[in-house]
């Protein structure tokens, strides 16, 4: 007789593993259908957008019809150039051919004694220079022979979009420049021709023409101004005594010429010409002291001649020789306050670490030393300024 335990064993085990009776109280219950994604509220959607690089912003206009109306608003446009987080670069001319190259200026700070490397080129079909750079617009020059500057565009190489060329008659001696005037809202460029008058272009749908006034009396070291702030500066010599400098300084807004001292600076080397820069949208200007080395001061308070400030005393590392008397043009300062830096006749650029006063130098041999600004990508074209435009 088999053993009652076993049978009792047997049977609980079958009776577990049996499956349980059918039930419509216990059928699996149909899944959930899935959720949207929560939609992000249009402020928000705009506040990320607003700081994203314009070359990437150029792409995203395809998402769709909202992100294409957006990025597209000429306010958005002006929001993105203040509030993009986008690197800024390089931007200079070949002096071998006609081409324009883009590097990267963060790229030189973290490793100095690398080749510039070229992150992009445009070949030009004629004898174009670079006149000036301001907030995503580069101004460009078509020259006339070696000397005579013909005519100028507008141009933005992120949207790759130029306005039509307008006819300028600025020649050799003469003295120009391009920037932006923030309190009429409009972007100008100055032609100061000695033999045809002095003329201020302003660009846009109701694009104008005024007759300027005559300049001091003081002769430019460089054609072409640098563009600080709503104005335009030149290191200028008296034409009465050579030995007397100033900064020469254009209003944008106002439209009128006006004498700013150097700073005081008992030790300079006047073998040395002063070369004005901008750092951090403050005036800069470079000085050589007597048996020294070069001294950058920064302007606090623009045509405020209490606020020169000291910045940075650097030495070169290479000794010069035969002596050229040149000086450094700022261009950029980091974050960590390094700065960066071309020479005003060698074709060299200069890596000035805030807590060394030693120098890095890169040779810049196939670049043109006067055509060599810092450019910060945007989507700003020439359309939105009422211009006409096209691809280029």
């Amino acid at each position: 007789m088999p053993n009652p335990n076993t049978i009792l064993t047997t049977v609980t085990v079958t009776h577990r593993a049996a499956p349980p009776p059918c039930s419509s109280t216990m059928r699996p219950k149909p899944l959930s259908p899935t959720k949207a994604p929560p939609i992000l509220p249009e402020e928000l959607i705009e506040e990320i957008l607003v700081r994203v690089p314009a070359s990437t912003l150029v792409k995203l206009k395809i998402v769709c019809k909202s992100w294409n109306a957006l990025i597209s608003n000429p306010e958005f446009t002006g929001d993105n150039v203040h509030r993009s987080i986008a690197d800024p670069r390089l931007v200079y001319r070949s002096r071998s051919k006609c081409k324009i190259h883009f590097s990267s200026v963060q790229s030189l700070f973290k490793n100095s004694s690398a080749l510039l490397t070229k992150d992009c080129c445009f070949e030009m079909d004629d004898d174009l220079h670079i006149l000036g750079s301001c907030n995503g617009l580069i101004c460009l020059g078509l020259m006339s022979g070696p000397f005579h500057l013909r005519s100028i565009r507008l141009w933005n190489p992120c949207t790759r979009s130029a306005s039509d060329w307008l006819k300028i008659r600025a020649i050799d001696g003469d003295m120009y420049g391009f920037g932006y005037d923030h309190v009429h809202d409009n972007y100008k460029f100055l032609e100061c021709c000695w033999r045809y008058g002095h003329k201020i272009h302003t660009f846009g749908s109701n694009y104008s023409t005024t007759i300027v006034q005559d300049p001091p009396s003081y002769h430019p070291k460089l054609r072409i101004g640098t563009f600080v702030y709503g104005t335009l500066n030149w290191a200028a010599q008296a034409r009465s005594n050579s030995l007397e400098w100033v900064i020469l300084s254009f209003d944008l807004a106002n439209e009128n010429f006006s004498p700013l001292s150097l700073p005081d600076m008992n030790n300079r080397d006047e073998h040395y010409d002063p070369a004005v820069g901008v750092l951090r949208d403050r005036l800069c200007v470079c000085l050589k002291e007597n048996y020294g080395g070069w001294i950058f001061w920064v302007m606090e308070e623009y045509g405020v001649q209490e606020s020169w400030t000291q910045l940075l005393t650097v030495f070169s590392n290479e000794h010069v020789y035969p002596p050229i008397f040149y000086s450094f043009k700022a261009m950029y300062m980091t974050e960590n306050d390094d700065v960066l830096a071309v020479s005003s006749q060698f074709l060299k650029l200069l890596i000035i670490k805030a807590n060394d006063v030693r120098t890095s130098q890169r040779n810049f041999v196939d670049a043109d030393h006067r055509n060599c600004y810092v450019y910060h990508e945007s989507l700003v074209s020439p359309s939105h300024l009422g211009l006409p435009s096209f691809y280029y």
